[in-house]
């Protein structure tokens, strides 16, 4: 059998703050994307694409799907959800 570490845990940053970590699984992020889709009424591709061409605004929901399209580009090479880095961003709108 083979030893799993907790979903969720604590942990103590080199300032002292003591955080809350939770271990997201590749389904986890997918669930986390089909909700995303159902709210907003499109793929996840259609999202990355709109948000890297800055034609959305900037709001939490959105800065969470961008952030787990991310995530599945990185971690498992799917290619249309590649979002650049959020520092590269010049125009947003609000």
């Amino acid at each position: 059998m083979v030893d799993q570490k907790p979903k969720t845990y604590k942990k103590t940053t080199p300032m002292g703050h003591e955080v809350t970590v939770t271990e997201l699984t590749k389904e986890d992020i997918e669930q986390e994307l089909a909700e995303f889709e159902a709210k907003y009424g499109m793929s996840s591709e259609e999202f990355a694409h709109k948000w890297n061409r800055h034609e959305l605004a900037c709001t939490a929901d959105f800065f969470d799907w961008a952030i787990n399209c991310d995530y599945m580009a990185e971690a498992h090479g799917i290619r249309a959800l590649q979002i650049p880095h959020l520092g590269a961003a010049t125009e947003w709108k609000l």
